[in-house]
């Protein structure tokens, strides 16, 4: 049976006669469910806690088709992704502040956390999501617990545990561009004080862009992985937590297509006219004519062990950790069939990656039951990230190196509450960092033009740095009646100073690290819940101040040349504000959505590169008369990627049908965004409009009746086209436009089945 056929047939079961379009009248409404984060190191009910979070369930993860981190900024407020032709070129941004960054050397503006293991590289995260708990996404500076890498944010995901009784579910998922996937997880008891639990997960996407050339179908995404967890309680007050996984994901590249095409366009001087047969270029173009394979391939292991001693006066928690992870691609990186700059078949970049770390963290954890509570805790990572890249074969683009990036850092940090009275409370937070970066570079292309030739890069190029930092937080709760809640709270943010390892890195680059960034953050917000807890309304207005913010520039060097690198580049101010809802006035009735308004610009950053193609504003920089040293003021222009307005609503009905084994529900969702530019550089045809799209699903869930749900779903019901980078094409003429289409930017249909036990 076709995939359609069998979607036809989901929805005939949906709209079955004999449906009830209410529940029954005397069925009591019990309000909103509470939900526990781990925000600031332990369990806490949300509503108590002084930091913008949104958090989703599984429940909600599921139901509103949430596959992987790139999917979370439909539902989070002020989180917006920047996706680049790989994984490792891609940004989480929060509240407009992210770090795109070539360098395997440089933080993250938003760091991601595993079951408590920080990942070394954000790319880490960009694999699926399987058997999931809850996801946290906590807004502004987390540096105080979470550490230095977290300037902008957090977003904390959490695994699901071991049962109590044997427990077990399998889901299936196949959608209309061939989306085929399994979920399977087992839990349960083995023996007195030990649990244990095993999931496992398959997908196979066909691709949805078109190559012209031989008919493939590229960025597919194929992936598996298996995750173990035991359980142990050894002894009162010992509980022992083991985590391994392992995962793979590959794909067939992920291939940009053409936005806009000038006449006469060409790339690296060859003429694109040939490339453009078959192919209207525009919002709605998923078909590229490529000679060349693209290609990507991630493997990640990771093992962790939490063991909880119950002290009596408090629980002393150690988690230990280990990642390895691998990263490869390959990638046309002309994106044409032509002999550009006279190379057959044109240019191709490959590149491999290699990251490890090992983290140990230990945390003394008050019970909370008193007015005093506090986290204390020591922190010692040792992470390295190996990386060679490879553009050509030959010509003037021509790159060949290979590079070590290391860190290592040490912290000590502290949080305590204290409650003035029964409704006042205090928070305060400090943290001492200690890190220690390094890099060494070989380049291996002599041959090479400039950046990438430099002759006292021919032998290995290597730096170190080091650099000590004290970083705090600080807020005043007021309860002000029973479920509300009012806060202010200051946080100074931090990331850590790094090297720019890219191509044209040199010795001034290897003796000059890129500074750390700092941040002042202010915010004010209320945390509420009303009308016998069916309302929950959350709002927080926000004010950042950076200094040295890392992003990429061009830089004027004492030749009177202008070199892009990641520097230093000025000042930085987001503010706005965020309101997150949720409702549930009858028991079968869920509503929530998000609202933010977000104003990030830059206050200074003289001497930025000139945008390809750009005329006014681009100045000489060193007052010689025409020039390649010109540049532009970027004061008062906003930052890339970070929409001025969005929002979310969804709503979920459950219909009972008593004369049925079964009840239905019905979902839908409506997410928007405003105008927003991907260039730094603020090149006014790099704009995506604002758009917005339309989810919805209607299924069968057999609750307490048994243990079957089946949902028929569609994503992007209006075909709503959106890119999620726009650029201009490398080596291409002004104008000459490119973009990253997600998968989904176009509709699709699916069902999902969940068999659980």
């Amino acid at each position: 049976m076709s995939i359609h056929r069998l979607l036809l047939s989901a929805a005939a079961v949906a709209i079955t006669p004999g449906i009830a379009l209410a529940q029954d009248a005397g069925q009591a409404n019990s309000g909103l469910a509470e939900i526990v984060v781990t925000a600031q190191k332990r369990e806490q009910n949300m509503q108590d806690v002084p930091v913008a979070v949104t958090a989703l369930t599984s429940e909600a993860l599921t139901s509103r088709n949430v596959a992987s981190v790139a999917d979370l900024p439909r539902l989070a407020p002020s989180l917006t992704l920047t996706q680049g032709n790989v994984p490792t070129n891609n940004s989480l941004n929060l509240r407009g502040i992210g770090t795109v960054s070539f360098s395997t050397g440089i933080e993250p503006s938003v760091a991601v956390i595993v079951d408590d293991v920080a990942l070394l590289q954000q790319a880490q995260a960009f694999s699926g999501l399987s058997d999931v708990e809850r996801i946290e996404v906590l807004r502004g500076p987390q540096g105080t617990l979470f550490g230095k890498n977290a300037s902008a944010g957090a977003i904390n995901i959490v695994s699901k545990g071991a049962t109590e009784t044997l427990t077990g579910s399998i889901t299936g998922t196949a959608t209309t561009d061939d989306e085929y996937r399994v979920d399977a997880a087992v839990a349960g008891p083995i023996a007195e004080g030990v649990g244990f639990r095993i999931n496992g997960f398959y997908g196979d996407r066909k691709g949805y862009i078109r190559n012209l050339v031989d008919n493939s179908r590229l960025n597919n995404d194929k992936s598996y992985g298996l995750r173990g967890r035991l359980e142990l309680s050894p002894a009162d007050g010992v509980k022992i937590d083991l985590i391994a996984s392992h995962s793979v994901n590959e794909s067939d590249g992920f291939a940009r297509t053409f936005r806009e095409v000038p006449a006469g366009a060409a790339v690296f001087g060859s003429s694109l006219t040939p490339d453009l047969v078959g192919i209207t270029p525009g919002e709605g173009n998923y078909k590229v004519r490529l000679d060349k394979p693209l290609f990507y391939k991630s493997r990640q292991t990771t093992v962790s062990g939490r063991a909880t001693f119950d002290l009596g006066f408090a629980d002393l928690v150690s988690v230990t950790s280990y990642q390895d992870w691998n990263f490869r691609f390959r990638e046309d990186f002309d994106y044409t069939t032509a002999s550009v700059l006279g190379i057959p078949g044109g240019i191709v970049a490959n590149s491999t990656y290699h990251a490890r770390q090992f983290s140990q963290e230990l945390r003394l954890v008050s019970p909370s039951r008193g007015r005093f509570d506090y986290v204390l805790g020591l922190f010692y990572s040792n992470g390295k990230t190996d990386r060679a890249f490879r553009r050509g074969p030959s010509g003037p683009v021509v790159a060949s190196w290979d590079s070590l990036s290391k860190t290592q850092s040490y912290a000590a940090f502290g949080q305590a509450t204290y409650d003035l009275t029964d409704t006042t409370h205090v928070d305060a937070g400090l943290r001492f960092n200690h890190e220690k970066v390094s890099a060494n570079f070989l380049n291996s292309a002599p041959t090479a033009s400039p950046p990438a030739n430099n002759a006292t890069c021919l032998s290995l190029c290597s730096g170190e740095a080091s650099d000590s930092v004290v970083t705090w937080k600080t807020s005043l709760r007021q309860d002000l009646s029973q479920g509300v809640m009012v806060y202010g709270s200051f946080a100074r943010g931090y990331k850590g100073q790094g090297f720019d390892i890219s191509s044209g890195f040199n010795p001034r680059r290897a003796a000059n690290p890129v500074r750390p960034e700092t941040s002042d953050a202010y915010e004010i917000g209320l945390k509420s819940r009303f009308l016998d807890n069916k309302v929950q309304l959350n709002i927080a207005a926000f004010l950042s101040n950076f200094r040295n913010f890392q992003a990429q520039s061009g830089v004027l060097l004492p030749d009177n040349t202008v070199q892009l690198t990641l520097n230093n580049v000025g000042r930085v101010r987001t503010r706005g504000v965020e309101v997150e809802l949720s409702a549930q006035p009858t028991q079968a009735l869920r509503i929530d959505g998000a609202f933010s308004y977000t104003d990030a610009k830059i206050v200074e950053f003289p001497g930025a590169q000139c945008y390809t193609g750009q005329v006014d504003g681009c100045v000489d920089l060193d007052g010689t008369g025409p020039s390649t040293t010109k540049g532009q003021d970027l004061a008062g222009k906003r930052l890339p990627n970070a929409p001025r307005f969005k929002f979310n609503i969804g709503a979920n009905y459950d219909i009972a049908m008593p004369t049925m084994p079964f009840d239905a529900f019905v979902q839908a969702d409506f997410a928007y965004q405003s105008e927003t530019n991907f260039d730094l550089l603020s090149n006014p045809v790099t704009v995506q409009d604002g758009y917005g799209v339309f989810n919805a699903s209607v299924g069968i869930d057999q609750n307490d009746r048994g243990c079957l749900r089946v949902a028929l779903f569609v994503n992007n019901l209006f075909d709503k086209h959106y890119a999620s980078n726009v650029s201009i094409a490398s080596g291409g003429t002004p104008g000459l436009l490119t973009q990253a289409l997600d998968r989904k930017s176009r509709r699709y249909f699916g069902i999902r089945a969940r068999y659980a036990f």
